[in-house]
């Protein structure tokens, strides 16, 4: 590997494209009406990124186990050296062990190389929430929003293969129940 650290850092830094982000609800409001978005990389994400800026064979990662959650430890070799940070979470409602492992990984990305970090700097939005089983989901998809940074600068790719508009993106929508299942809408298709 033939990149300076200064070069790495840039690169595992980078902002993610929108296909690579997903959100939860943080608070709600008194009704249960609205929650606020939180924003986060995936796993997989953080893991291809990591390949592609480091290689495979100079990333590890290892997890013990603590009271309530796990620690997760996360090794770089730069330039021939390991450099180790380490962060940890809690277990997790839905799948606790995969998702307090999956949780602390991420965190130990963002806290200590600094991977999605820029996340946290989205605007606060609030978006409509239903309930589901036991917690809350967002009825629309929230977008991170950094119109209010300091310089001014987006810090989100798009993705192309995504459609832009909400016409396109209602023509490509799929029929996920009923007799219509895995169907797009004909009649938009056929009004294009």
């Amino acid at each position: 590997m033939n990149k300076s650290p200064e070069d790495i850092i840039k690169e595992l830094q980078a902002p993610f494209k929108e296909s690579d982000i997903d959100f939860k609800v943080g608070a709600t409001n008194k009704e249960k009406t609205m929650g606020l978005a939180l924003f986060y990389v995936q796993a997989r994400a953080i893991q291809r990124r990591l390949d592609e800026v480091v290689g495979f064979m100079n990333w590890k990662v290892s997890y013990r186990e603590v009271q309530g959650g796990f620690l997760c430890c996360l090794s770089l070799r730069i330039n021939g050296e390991w450099i180790t940070k380490e962060d940890g979470a809690q277990i997790t409602e839905y799948e606790s062990v995969k998702g307090g492992i999956s949780s602390a990984f991420k965190r130990v990305a963002s806290s200590g190389f600094a991977i999605g970090r820029y996340l946290y700097d989205a605007e606060p939005s609030w978006y409509p929430i239903r309930l589901q089983g036991k917690g809350y989901e967002f009825t629309i998809n929230p977008i991170p929003n950094f119109t209010n940074r300091r310089d001014g600068s987006s810090t989100i790719t798009k993705d192309s293969t995504k459609p832009e508009n909400k016409l396109e993106k209602a023509r490509l929508m799929q029929v996920t129940f009923g007799k219509y299942n895995g169907k797009a809408d004909k009649k938009s298709n056929e009004l294009s």
